[in-house]
């Protein structure tokens, strides 16, 4: 049976996950993506930017220590849950793959200075983030159950509606990313963008999120009826769809405003925040689909664990 300890450990990996993806943004929409101009020193001299500290060589050392401080948590995360490896491998192996996630990023980090900016790399070095925030909810969700077999609950067309909020969020992330490449904020001043035409990107980018709209509204919608035809697990489906669709209006208008005022960087900021948010409520939302048994109390567990082959 997990501990609050290990629960904790998932929550802060999911915020640290989350928040990495914020300080990298940043990096990038205060011009600070040179601050540090080489890998893996951040001057040709030192490894911190001793005796040449700028606003963007700190921004941008900051976030490359955030990512070792990622990195030392993911380490401690999977440190405590070994003990328990035999009978919740599960968790185990969720720490190892966010764990692994750091060198993976640390690395695209360093082809992104070393090509000096450029937007196809920096587009990619996005990717791994945002599928580590998704891992880490997931993370966070088995903490509270048993991670066994899970059983499908609500109706296929609630289901069918979950798998198609997260796919489409997945195409919109991918699609901001290409607005991004083609936007202003090139993350310094000298740095190449995409090619792409802004106005035609945000029009393609706008296209799936109305769609995303539709199916989110379709699944508050059929979860509601589901409550009043008394479908088991209702209730909770409903609030599940009804928090990713708050999270999806919102971003949704915060995107049109950022655009209509020209995209500043404090508001680009708080939509990358956004994109956190509807990415951790699509997974949320689709997870709430597959129910896994209870957590085995603990006696039982060591009972279990004491049975276990060696």
């Amino acid at each position: 049976m997990t501990t609050r300890i290990d629960r904790s450990l998932a929550w802060l990996m999911l915020s640290a996950q989350s928040l990495i993806i914020l300080t990298g943004a940043l990096v990038r929409l205060t011009g600070s993506g040179l601050g540090c101009p080489t890998w893996p020193r951040c001057t040709d001299e030192s490894i911190i930017p001793y005796g040449e500290l700028t606003m963007h060589s700190a921004i941008e050392f900051g976030n490359r220590l955030l990512g070792v401080g990622l990195g030392v948590l993911g380490v401690i995360t999977i440190l405590v849950l070994l003990r328990r490896f035999r009978t919740r491998p599960d968790l185990v192996w969720f720490a190892v793959a966010l764990t692994a996630v750091v060198p993976v990023q640390a690395v695209l980090g360093g082809i992104t200075v070393l090509t000096g900016l450029n937007p196809w790399i920096v587009a990619l070095h996005f990717v791994p983030s945002a599928a580590a925030v998704v891992v880490s909810t997931l993370f966070v969700r088995r903490t509270y159950d048993s991670g066994r077999k899970p059983e499908a609950v609500g109706t296929p067309l609630m289901r069918g509606l979950a798998w198609a909020a997260l796919g489409l969020t997945a195409i919109v992330v991918v699609l901001g990313l290409l607005v991004t490449g083609a936007g202003p904020h090139a993350g310094d001043e000298m740095s190449a963008r995409n090619g792409f035409d802004t106005l035609l990107m945000a029009r393609l980018h706008a296209a799936p999120v109305w769609l995303l709209v539709a199916v989110t509204v379709g699944s508050a919608l059929v979860s509601h009826s589901a409550v009043r035809r008394g479908v088991p697990h209702a209730r909770r489906l409903r609030r599940a769809s009804l928090v990713f669709t708050a999270a999806v209006a919102a971003q949704g208008a915060l995107g049109y405003v950022q655009y209509f005022l020209g995209v500043p960087w404090m508001l680009v900021a708080v939509h990358i925040i956004g994109v956190c948010a509807v990415l951790i409520t699509a997974t949320w939302l689709l997870d709430a689909h597959y129910v896994r048994p209870p957590q085995t109390p603990v006696a039982q567990e060591r009972q279990a664990a004491a049975r276990a082959p060696a």
